[in-house]
C-alpha cells in the first residue's frame, strides 16, 4: 500500500489541470542549454605506499547508526515539463537492530519551465535558508527537491541523536548545487557542536586519478599490493581542505570494509570531526556483514529499499492520473500526444527482453 502525503489528492488533480493547459497553449520556441556534467578533480599530495594503507580494526562501539536516503522518479513527460514523485527517510540502528524509522509520504510535483524556479526557490530556501544564486535545468530539479527533504532529515538527526552517535548519508561531503556551501557548513559545524559523526558513503564516486583513471579502482589495485586479505581504509586527502578548497567539507577515504568484499567506497569524514579514523571505520565495518551487499554499510541499504520508487508504483500512479485526466475531459488520443515517447517505440523490442 503506498502511502500518500495529504495533498496527494490535491496534487494530482492540479497535474491534470496542468495537462489541460498545456494542451491549449498555443505553441512556442524554447531553447535550453545542456547542463555540463560535473567532475571532480583530486589532486594528492603524496604517492600510495604501504604507509597509506590502514588495517581496520576490532574496537567496542555500542553508539547508534543511522542512515538517511531518498528515491525520485518521473511518473509522465512532456517535452516542457513532467510529473513525479518522490520520498526520503531514515533508519536508526543500535547494537545492530532496527530501533527507528521514519519515511517521508511519496509527494508527486508537477514541474515545468513556467514553475520550476519558483518550486526550486521555495524548497531551497525552507532548508539553507537563503535564496539559490541559481537554478539548475528541468530535468535536476525533482532530484534536487528530493535532496533538500534529505538534508531536513539529516538536520532532524542531529537534533535528536547523543554524541558519538553516526550518521551516514548517500553521497559526498562535497559542496556543489545541492548541498550548497552554507547548507555542509552549517550542518558539519552543529554536528561537530554535538559531537555526532557525520559521514558520506558514495557508491559510485566521479573521482579521477590524474585524467584518465577512475579513482576507487587505482586505489584498490594499490590495495592490493600492499594489504593482502584485510580490512583497509586509506585516507587521501592529507592536506589541509579548507585552504585547498574550501567547498570540500570532507576528509576524503577510500574504504575496503570486509576481506571478503570485492568492492571499497568512497567515505567522507566531517573535516571538523576530530574521531579516531580507527573507531568510525571498525564500527562502519560491523554493519557490513549482510552478505547480499557484503561491505556495504546495511544501514544505506536498508534505508535505499525503503525509499526508491518502485516500477509497480510507477505504473500504479501513472494509471491513477490518466484516469483521473480522463475524468476531467483529456482524452486518450490527448494524453498519447503528449506522453508518447517515439524512443520507446523504437526500443519495445529491446524493453522486453
Amino acid at each position: 500500500m503506498i502511502e500518500f502525503d495529504k495533498k496527494f489528492d490535491e496534487r494530482i488533480s492540479s497535474a491534470c489541470d496542468f495537462i489541460k493547459e498545456a494542451l491549449s497553449e498555443a505553441p512556442s520556441y524554447v531553447e535550453i542549454e545542456p547542463d555540463k556534467e560535473e567532475q571532480e578533480l583530486l589532486v594528492l599530495d603524496k604517492s600510495l605506499d604501504e604507509f597509506s594503507f590502514k588495517e581496520i580494526k576490532n574496537i567496542n562501539f555500542d553508539k547508534k547508526v543511522s542512515a538517511v536516503d531518498g528515491g525520485s522518479a518521473t511518473i509522465v513527460k512532456g517535452r516542457s515539463f513532467f510529473i513525479g514523485v518522490f520520498r526520503a527517510g531514515y533508519l536508526v540502528f543500535e547494537d545492530e537492530k532496527r530501533v527507528e524509522q521514519k519515511v517521508l509520504p511519496l509527494r508527486l510535483e508537477t514541474i515545468s519551465l513556467g514553475n520550476m524556479v519558483e518550486k526550486y526557490k521555495n524548497a531551497y530556501f525552507s532548508v539553507v535558508g537563503e535564496k539559490p544564486a541559481e537554478t539548475p535545468g528541468l530535468d535536476k530539479i525533482l532530484d534536487r527537491l528530493r535532496l533538500f527533504e534529505e538534508w531536513r532529515l539529516v538536520f532532524e538527526l542531529l537534533d535528536r541523536l547523543n554524541p558519538n552517535d553516526i550518521i551516514l548519508i548517500d553521497g559526498s561531503l562535497r559542496a556543489s548545487i545541492v548541498p550548497p556551501y552554507s547548507l555542509l557548513k552549517t550542518v558539519t559545524e552543529k554536528a561537530k557542536e554535538k559531537k555526532i559523526h557525520l559521514v558520506g558513503i558514495t557508491k559510485s564516486s566521479t573521482l579521477y586519478w590524474g585524467k584518465k583513471a577512475p579513482l576507487i579502482p587505482m586505489v584498490v589495485k594499490k590495495a592490493e599490493e600492499f594489504c593482502g586479505n584485510k580490512r583497509w581504509y586509506c585516507r587521501l586527502s592529507d592536506y589541509d581542505l579548507s585552504l585547498k578548497n574550501p567547498n570540500w567539507f570532507g576528509i576524503i577515504y577510500v574504504a575496503k570494509f570486509k576481506k571478503s568484499s570485492e568492492y571499497a567506497f568512497r567515505v567522507d569524514v566531517n573535516r571538523e570531526d576530530e574521531v579516531s579514523p580507527d573507531l568510525l571505520f571498525s564500527a562502519l565495518s560491523k554493519f557490513c556483514s549482510d552478505p547480499s551487499v557484503l561491505g556495504y554499510p546495511y544501514p544505506l541499504t536498508a534505508i535505499h529499499n525503503m525509499v526508491r520508487i518502485r516500477f509497480s508504483e510507477v505504473e500504479d500512479i501513472r494509471y491513477w492520473l490518466q484516469q483521473k485526466a480522463l475524468q476531467k475531459g483529456i482524452s486518450s488520443s490527448e494524453w498519447d500526444l503528449l506522453f508518447t515517447d517515439f524512443h520507446e517505440v523504437l526500443n519495445a523490442d529491446l524493453s522486453a527482453d
